[in-house]
């Protein structure tokens, strides 16, 4: 970043809430976002930052920090902080809502309906969706979930039809399928298991995802539950390894708890 454009540009604000290092770190956002800042730029030292705006080592770190986190700078040891390549990140430790995750992470999400039917679900699907012998119709959904035009997961979802039934006619290339489960059916989303595994992404997966085939990828299966304990959604998502980073933070609870390691997934769609 050009020092005296930075200097020209951000002010502290006396008027706002915000600590210091939001202000900072909003700013940089909105200067990444605008394109001022590009992938592989490199940005001001936190020396700098400090000598030019007259703050604390504290304050820059945590403002820098703040950015590492969310995916948008990286740190090299000995060479310093850069912007990192676009990411998204979705935190996956909590029922997540893509439409509303990829406007909270600043992109314009868009979905493309591949398939939209009602099928008689075969024993695998029923096996997993712990169907009633007498219901077996599923709503069978395949859906390209974009950020900004770009393809990110390719989904295929399947809900049991008694469960919301005439859903078939909505349009969820531009509605929430999260959304109309709960609003219109009233289905109260509860909990959710995923499992990922590493795969080769096949020629068909290749095409929509616009990448070449036999490249790495992720399958994350997902079975999600209503807070009655039934299952109502069974989904598998593919994506390209190199649009998706899986970042663990662990953490240790106190030992007389005997509880195990709390772990906290995150993901990093890139």
């Amino acid at each position: 970043m050009d020092i005296n454009y930075f200097k020209e540009t951000f002010h502290f604000s006396s008027d706002s809430d915000s600590p210091l290092y939001e202000q900072l770190a909003s700013y940089i956002k909105i200067q990444i976002q605008a394109g001022v800042l590009k992938p592989g730029d490199q940005m001001i030292t936190e020396a700098n930052l400090c000598n030019i705006l007259n703050i604390s080592r504290t304050t820059v770190r945590q403002c820098m920090d703040r950015l590492v986190d969310e995916g948008l700078l990286v740190r090299y040891r000995g060479r310093g902080s850069f912007i990192a390549d676009s990411k998204m990140k979705r935190n996956i430790n909590y029922l997540y809502n893509f439409t509303e995750n990829m406007r909270e992470l600043g992109a314009v999400p868009t979905s493309i309906v591949i398939k939209s039917e009602i099928i008689d679900a075969d024993q695998f699907l029923r096996e997993q969706l712990m169907l009633p012998p007498t219901q077996t119709k599923v709503f069978k959904l395949y859906r390209l979930r974009c950020a900004d035009n770009e393809p990110i997961l390719f989904e295929k979802t399947f809900i049991p039809y008694y469960l919301c039934k005439q859903i078939e006619y909505f349009d969820f290339s531009s509605v929430s399928l999260y959304n109309v489960l709960s609003e219109r059916y009233a289905l109260n989303l509860y909990r959710a298991t995923e499992t990922i595994e590493a795969i080769i992404i096949n020629k068909d997966e290749a095409e929509l995802l616009k990448c070449t085939s036999k490249v790495p990828g992720y399958k994350i299966q997902r079975i999600s539950y209503l807070d009655s304990g039934f299952i109502f959604e069974f989904t598998t998502s593919i994506t390209r390894a190199d649009k998706c980073v899986f970042q663990l933070e662990l953490y240790k609870n106190i030992p007389s708890s005997k509880s195990p390691i709390d772990i906290r997934r995150q993901v990093t769609l890139s």
